[in-house]
Order: C-alpha cells, then sequence, then structure tokens
C-alpha cells in the first residue's frame, strides 16, 4: 500500500499546474494593428504545452487536437506573459493538457494582478522513432475532469496535385518552414501551423472588411498530419459566416511534400475576427468586394 500511494501521490505531482513558459512578446511579433498576433500566443502555447507533454511521456509527443478557444483580452508589445499547464487527462497513448496564459502589463500600476488571456485544451499523442502512436509507460488511473477535445476538421486529403480552388476560396500564404522551427522530435512545431494560419486568415479578414480586424476566437481543430523542414504549406481561405461586426474565416492547410509529388491537407479550422475602428472599439462590417 505504501509504494502505491508514493507512485499515486508522484503522478499527482506530474499534473499538478506549473508554470511552464515565460514570455515577452516584440515589435516583429505584432500584426498591421499594432496588436500581438494571436497566431504567436497559440505558438507559444503549443511549445508549452509540448514541453510539458514531452517530460510527462519522457519522450517524443505530436500536437494532434486543440478545443475551440475565444480569446479574452489582446497582449501588447512589451507585457510580460505567463503560460501554466496541467495535466488534464491521460488515455493510452494521449495527453491531454490545459494551457493557460496571463498577460502582466507593461504599464500597469504596481500590484496589479495579472489579467488571463485565455486558455485551451492541447491534446498530444506520445509517439515511437517510425512517428506510431505509442502507449505511456506508466499511466495512472485518470483522476481530471473534462472531456477531450473533439476535433471538426475533415477527413485527411492527399492528392497528386495541387488542390483545386472551390468557390469563394483563394490563396492566401504560401511558405517554408526551417529548422529552427522545429520542436524536440524534429517536425515542425503545430504552433508555427496555427501561427501562419491565423496570419493567413488575417489578411483574408482584412481585406474583407476594408480595415482593421482582430482575432476572438477559434474553433477546434484536428492535426492531421505534422509538417516537415522543405515542405512547401499553403493556407487557403474562405469567408464562412458574416456577422454584424464579425466574421468567420475557415482556413485550410496543405503541404507539399520534400520529393514534390503528394499534397496532403495537414489541418483546417475556423478563426473569427472582429472589425474594429481607429479606437479599437467593433464596429459594423461594410463588406469589401
Amino acid at each position: 500500500m505504501g509504494s502505491g500511494k508514493k507512485l499515486s501521490k508522484e503522478f499527482d505531482n506530474a499534473r499538478r499546474k506549473k508554470i511552464t513558459a515565460k514570455v515577452s512578446p516584440m515589435p516583429a511579433d505584432t500584426i498591421a494593428d499594432r496588436y500581438i498576433s494571436a497566431g504567436w500566443l497559440l505558438s507559444q502555447m503549443d511549445i508549452a504545452g509540448g514541453n510539458r507533454a514531452y517530460k510527462y511521456v519522457q519522450g517524443r509527443a505530436v500536437t494532434v487536437g486543440l478545443e475551440a478557444m475565444e480569446f479574452k483580452a489582446p497582449v501588447f508589445i512589451g507585457d510580460n506573459v505567463t503560460i501554466y499547464t496541467e495535466i488534464e487527462k491521460q488515455g493510452r497513448s494521449s495527453l491531454t493538457i490545459r494551457v493557460q496564459a496571463y498577460a502582466e502589463r507593461r504599464e500597469g500600476k504596481p500590484g496589479q494582478r495579472s489579467e488571463k488571456v485565455t486558455e485551451g485544451l492541447f491534446t498530444f499523442v506520445h509517439i515511437d522513432e517510425n512517428g506510431k502512436a505509442r502507449e505511456i509507460a506508466k499511466g495512472s488511473p485518470d483522476k481530471a475532469s473534462g472531456k477531450r477535445p473533439k476535433g471538426k476538421a475533415s477527413d485527411t486529403e492527399v492528392l497528386g496535385q495541387e488542390p483545386a480552388l472551390k468557390k469563394g476560396q483563394e490563396l492566401s500564404i504560401r511558405t517554408v518552414p526551417f529548422p529552427r522551427d522545429k520542436n524536440y522530435n524534429g517536425d515542425i512545431f503545430g504552433g508555427w501551423v496555427l501561427e501562419q494560419m491565423d496570419l493567413a486568415g488575417s489578411v483574408r479578414a482584412r481585406k474583407f472588411v476594408g480595415g482593421a480586424a482582430v482575432p476572438v476566437a477559434i474553433n477546434a481543430m484536428t492535426f492531421n498530419r505534422p509538417v516537415s523542414v522543405l515542405d512547401e504549406v499553403s493556407f487557403y481561405t474562405e469567408i464562412e459566416k458574416v456577422g454584424k461586426s464579425s466574421v468567420t474565416v475557415k482556413v485550410e492547410a496543405w503541404a507539399l511534400r520534400e520529393d514534390l509529388k503528394k499534397y496532403e491537407k495537414v489541418t483546417e479550422g475556423s478563426f473569427v475576427y472582429v472589425s474594429v475602428d481607429k479606437d479599437r472599439k467593433p464596429q459594423p462590417i461594410n463588406p469589401k468586394p
């Protein structure tokens, strides 16, 4: 009984909420509207979650899912952002981690509390050297609450040619990741893909509203396949829904593999942006063709 209680205590300690990262965005991380890119924040959260998962499973872990999340407040240049992680749920080979981001304002008053910016549930899968799902060693019974995120992305598609544009869809960004964008496993960080998707969605939203548009939410996503160095990644966007002051942009990411013979859908998701005026207040949308 003594050894069992000790083991249980060790796993409880491994699961508890911890500060995993403390970062400060720089001017290079801003979008055109002087806000810090939501993609930058998503990238930092994914990195923090990935680091926590790597330590917990004691090996490779890749991002496979992200639950819907809302951005409660913007992040500005010079803010000190603290990212907390907590093990929410463990499966046979998967691990769901709650990631929370708090901002300590650069111009805040002494003693002022940090403001929660956003939080989300990231799901990682432990994999072996061949990229196959691997059972997490010595897993403890799940004592955490909450449900596993359900991805809404469509089934993975594989094509032998560049995907044809659907009605209302356009190519917003095409880029290639570099070695500096790799994680511990040698794959490209899921956060890098999220950052590019947010950038593509922002470009499309700004064109549609004819002015400034800030991100306020992202719907659930599933990462179907990893991205590798030298893959050419294309981000296609389409207007999915228009509200009084908000616009929802669907973003699909496709990777042309290094062999230049195969296109694979990496992920897709819906990003919500709000049109704002010069005082950063929501304003009615007057769509531009």
